[in-house]
């Protein structure tokens, strides 16, 4: 049986090499660059004016307060420009070319009417006073956006200002998500005695959803030998192959046998912790089959913590798995020993700290309870007892951002 870490890096050793696709650029936030872009002109592409305010020769202000005349109006977007010669001044606007002849701009707050097409600077200028000079933000040729970056906004505004109607980035897997088991219904069926409801599908669907894949749930696969090797080559039409159930020691559990039977090399059998002991990961070629746990809650931990860093790797993200910190217990927490354990909790910034909620639930199947929680709570295996006030690692969720939390964690680390 691995141990977390060694399960981790077998599972990032095995995600196989992004493909790269060219998207429209309202459709490139949250996706990773797959080449860098270089800048197709200078930015500014010419002597702009940082001020509203007059275009005029700084030998000119010498004097100020002084007298010049105005001898036209500059608006940003305009293309003909006036040339400006001693004792002249152009009005410009922010944003505008500075005209020939010009190498500064005095602020209108620095001025005032000075009669019938003249305006009278009330003090002097400097040479390049308010005023960008060509390319010194940006050198065409320049590198703006370096390979692996994700898309923010910002990002995105750059592709836009260098011309990039559209651009290369890493392809999402297609997924596919089965469930499996005798026991389990759709969701809009009344399950009877020894039977539940097919909340893992959907509560998978919704994990990557949050990571910008588009998942395909299949229907609900019974425990049937011949019934999980006709899924298996489905699914393998698919780059990233999720089941649900099917995966632990009982009798009827087939999935990871059907896997090896079709060509499945299986790297990952098992790992030591809790919830999610019973995981099974292997590949066939560039698909990436991951077998989760049946039960709710373990399903939902060993994607966050096994399928999640192999999505981001796959997608080109740089930091794959879940953000983590460090934060002081609120209550006392305990557990048996044996297993690395990833308790669920509640995480929240009071003070000057991350403070730390443990949630006690029944059990790997209590999603109820699961859902009050925002973190993942690390406990070493060794650890029975940590009493309130210890300080301890947690692994942030998505819904942990979705509070209103995510100010506090950028701006504290």
């Amino acid at each position: 049986m691995l141990s977390y870490e060694e399960a981790l890096r077998e599972v990032l050793a095995q995600v196989p090499e992004p493909k790269v696709v060219r998207v429209p650029l309202q459709k490139s936030l949250g996706r990773v660059l797959a080449h860098p872009v270089l800048a197709d002109l200078d930015l500014p592409p010419f002597k702009k004016s940082f001020m509203d305010g007059y275009a005029v020769r700084s030998q000119d202000t010498a004097t100020a307060p002084v007298k010049l005349e105005v001898i036209g109006v500059v608006a940003a977007g305009r293309s003909s420009q006036p040339q400006v010669e001693a004792g002249e001044a152009v009005q410009i606007m922010t944003g505008a070319a500075v005209p020939p002849g010009a190498d500064a701009v005095q602020m209108i707050e620095k001025t005032r009417p000075g009669g019938a097409e003249t305006v009278e600077l009330l003090e002097p200028v400097i040479p390049g006073e308010n005023v960008a000079a060509q390319g010194n933000e940006v050198r065409q040729g320049e590198t703006v956006l370096i390979s692996g970056r994700e898309l923010g906004a910002a990002e995105v505004g750059v592709l836009a200002t260098f011309g990039h109607k559209e651009v290369e980035v890493y392809a999402a897997p297609t997924v596919a998500v089965i469930p499996t088991g005798d026991e389990i219904v759709e969701v809009e069926e009344k399950p009877a005695f020894g039977q539940i409801r097919n909340s893992n599908a959907h509560t998978l669907w919704a994990q990557c959803h949050n990571l910008g894949l588009n998942a395909q749930v299949f229907p609900v696969t019974p425990d049937d030998p011949e019934r999980t090797r006709d899924v298996v080559s489905q699914g393998l039409q698919y780059d990233l192959l999720l089941f649900s159930g099917g995966v632990s020691m009982g009798e009827y559990d087939y999935v990871d046998r059907i896997l090896e039977e079709e060509g499945v090399s299986i790297f990952v059998q098992k790992v030591a912790i809790k919830p999610g002991k019973p995981i099974v990961v292997g590949r066939k070629g560039d698909h990436l089959i991951f077998g989760l746990p049946g039960n709710p809650v373990s399903a939902f931990v060993t994607f966050e913590l096994f399928v999640r860093p192999a999505v981001r790797r796959w997608m080109g993200f740089q930091s794959p798995c879940l953000p983590s910190v460090w934060g002081e217990l609120t209550a006392e927490t305990r557990q048996k020993p044996g297993r690395k354990f990833f308790k669920q909790a509640r995480t929240f910034w009071k003070g000057d700290q991350y403070r730390v909620e443990p949630i006690e639930t029944r059990g790997s199947a209590d999603l109820v309870a699961f859902s009050l929680a925002n973190s993942l709570m690390v406990l070493e295996a060794d650890v029975t007892h940590l009493p309130a006030g210890e300080r301890v690692e947690v692994l942030l969720l998505d819904n942990y951002f979705d509070e209103g939390n995510k100010d506090e964690t950028h701006s504290r680390g």
